[in-house]
């Protein structure tokens, strides 16, 4: 497949992301430089900081497209698909080896250092080291693991150490104490020491096996991209933060992070427990944090819009954009919420089976009282839709001052199109077209290619009815469609 062009490569960018990319390269590659030249450790840690639906995925998956463009080599770890398990040390590994595969094919050095790497990071005691621990007990002490942690994996090797000798101790007699905790002691200070000494031969390992990349022709630095943190369980991330900076923070290395800091913040507070100054801890594991401004909600649905059928939409003014903007404004949906609302009017749209275009006065408060409450009917559409939003605008007449209300009103034009809609007799009741009530005269217009010059039974439903079954499939589809992105 042919390699795309940086222009190809932010093609689908509408939020004008492009420029920072290049000001954030640009950036981070200098102070790896900049701090190799003066003799520091030459590795950078940057943090992009947006909210939910700030376009943050997108950014870091192209920022990474255009790097790898521009010579690097570039890994990328999704920190939520991968905190399933126990310890991010072996997702982050992974990621960095799927990296290094196709070059540790092409060039014997990298493959050496690589080989090297890997033979020395197996030997890093992430989760043995608990497991170490429980090996001395049982061999000192003649007890279980089971006898010493019971379901708590979490503890402390202290702790362990202790639980077991205090375990041992009820056994062996209180005399024993003393030398229980001698020898344990000792076993806790050279599993330390082995540890210690394992993670300073795997960093340095690491730095030199970066080296080789920048030897065989790629540029430096070797770019980490993590995403989707701030979503993952809270003692993940925060194991994930230490074990980049403990481990994985080596010369040559760049780290970029696309989170939603305030909620990792809140993760990192409810790991270490209420009233902890997450924001100070969460500098730690930083050198920058760079923000993007807020993204506009009508800029969002701009985008969004894009990928509508609009020829199976009808809706006030012919300005679905402008609609949908109003009524997310009215609403009070934030980001996260117009997102999935448009996400179920999309597929609804899709699905819709009729020539005649679905009316979207009809559809946006169906799903937006679904998305919001989970239930799905026309009454508590109707009970949850806002009296005060209105489509158009009031003219005032120059010459005499008079004023033309031309606006539609959504909930009337809602609550007028659902007392009918269940029979066309009652719609042909009210085929009179309207042109003083802008909302009357709307209705009509959604329902009259219905019947006019058709034949029809009288009985039957308008096909807007047909928006309810189509929206509660739309949700069930959505939900579906989540569940497997998120595993």
């Amino acid at each position: 497949m042919e390699a795309k062009t940086t222009e190809q490569i932010w093609d689908a960018d509408r939020l004008d992301r492009r420029q920072k990319a290049d000001f954030l390269y640009n950036f981070i590659v200098g102070e790896v430089a900049k701090r190799k030249r003066l003799g520091r450790r030459s590795s950078y840690s940057l943090n992009i900081d947006a909210e939910w639906g700030g376009g943050k995925s997108f950014f870091l998956e192209r920022f990474g497209q255009q790097v790898e463009l521009q010579g690097h080599v570039v890994a990328y770890v999704n920190a939520w698909k991968d905190d399933h398990a126990g310890d991010p040390y072996i997702a982050i590994m992974a990621a960095i080896d799927r990296a290094f595969a196709p070059h540790v094919k092409k060039d014997s050095a990298v493959k050496t250092a690589w080989k090297t790497v890997k033979s020395n990071g197996g030997r890093i005691a992430v989760k043995a080291a608990g497991g170490a621990i429980r090996s001395l007990a049982k061999k000192h002490f003649d007890i279980t693991a089971d006898d010493i942690l019971g379901d708590d994996a979490d503890q402390s090797l202290v702790s362990e150490a202790a639980a077991a000798a205090i375990e041992s101790s009820i056994e062996t007699g209180a005399a024993e104490i003393d030398k229980l905790f001698d020898r344990t002691l000792e076993a806790l200070i050279g599993q330390f020491q082995k540890a210690d000494k394992a993670i300073q031969t795997f960093r340095e390992k690491l730095a030199a096996a970066v080296a080789a990349l920048d030897k065989s022709g790629k540029k430096a630095p070797f770019f980490v991209l993590v995403d989707e943190l701030d979503r993952c369980r809270p003692s993940y991330a925060v194991h994930l933060l230490e074990r980049i900076k403990h481990l994985f923070e080596v010369d040559g290395v760049a780290f970029v992070f696309a989170t939603n800091s305030q909620q990792l913040q809140h993760s990192i507070a409810g790991a270490y427990g209420q009233g902890f100054d997450g924001f100070t801890y969460l500098k730690r594991f930083f050198d920058r944090t760079y923000t993007f401004s807020a993204v506009s909600a009508k800029k969002r649905i701009e985008e969004l819009c894009a990928n509508f059928d609009s020829k199976k939409v009808r809706v006030p003014e012919d300005d679905m954009v402008e609609f949908l903007t109003s009524g997310c404004t009215s609403y009070g949906l934030d980001l996260r919420a117009v997102e999935q609302v448009l996400e179920m009017i999309e597929v609804t749209v899709s699905a819709w089976p009729h020539k005649l275009p679905l009316d979207l006065v009809l559809l946006f408060p169906l799903c937006v009282t679904f998305y919001r409450q989970g239930e799905l009917s026309w009454a508590a559409a109707q009970r949850n839709l806002p009296t005060g939003w209105y489509m158009g605008k009031i003219l005032t007449m120059h010459r005499d001052g008079v004023q033309l209300d031309h606006r539609i009103s959504i909930h009337r034009a809602f609550s007028s199109a659902i007392d009918r809609f269940e029979s066309m007799e009652k719609i042909m009741k009210n085929r009179h077209s309207s042109d003083d009530d802008r909302t009357e005269e709307y209705v009509y217009r959604t329902f009259s290619p219905e019947w006019n010059g058709v034949t029809i039974a009288r009985s039957a439903p308008s096909i807007q009815t047909g928006l309810l079954d189509l929206v509660a499939n739309a949700g069930g589809l959505i939900e579906t469609t989540q569940s497997q992105r998120d595993s």
